[in-house]
């Protein structure tokens, strides 16, 4: 795994840099609605994620600074992985790498069904998680819906 990525927990101080990506038309395009997510609304999320035991959200680093974000929600079927890159880190092949770390993480706690529900004209994400595995299982409404069932090391 590659030591200058790294992923912590996210923190009430990471706000600002999550306001940041949630404003960001181009992070949140294929995200519900796909508009920019208000202050207030960012902040009840992070307040969520924080305070909830089935949702986890992580901070990804590449060399220090922060780069990203990973997240995992407890479903009844798999655990739901999603992921957000900053722009300015777009095309650097990170998403990738955040993905596999994110997966190693929670396969040291016991997952072992994983699922990521992405656009249809999502094509970068679909090719990460492609990549690391996933095979589309469903489509509904111009979302496919992906599986991983054997977490590799």
């Amino acid at each position: 795994m590659d030591s200058s990525i790294s992923l912590t927990a996210l923190r009430v101080s990471d706000t600002e840099f999550i306001s940041t990506l949630a404003a960001d038309q181009r992070v949140t395009a294929f995200i519900g609605d796909g508009e920019p997510w208000s202050l207030q609304y960012t902040k009840e999320r992070i307040d969520t994620a924080i305070s909830s035991p089935g949702i986890s959200w992580f901070i990804a680093r590449f060399q220090g600074p922060r780069v990203g974000l990973f997240t995992a929600v407890t479903r009844e079927e798999a655990t739901e992985i999603g992921y957000w890159i900053a722009p300015d880190h777009w095309g650097q092949g990170l998403a990738k790498k955040i993905v596999s770390l994110g997966i190693s993480a929670l396969k040291t706690v016991g997952a072992t069904e994983l699922m990521a529900r992405v656009s249809t004209e999502n094509i970068a994400s679909l090719k990460v998680l492609e990549r690391l595995g996933f095979a589309v299982r469903d489509e509904a409404e111009n979302i496919l819906v992906l599986h991983l069932s054997q977490i590799q090391d």
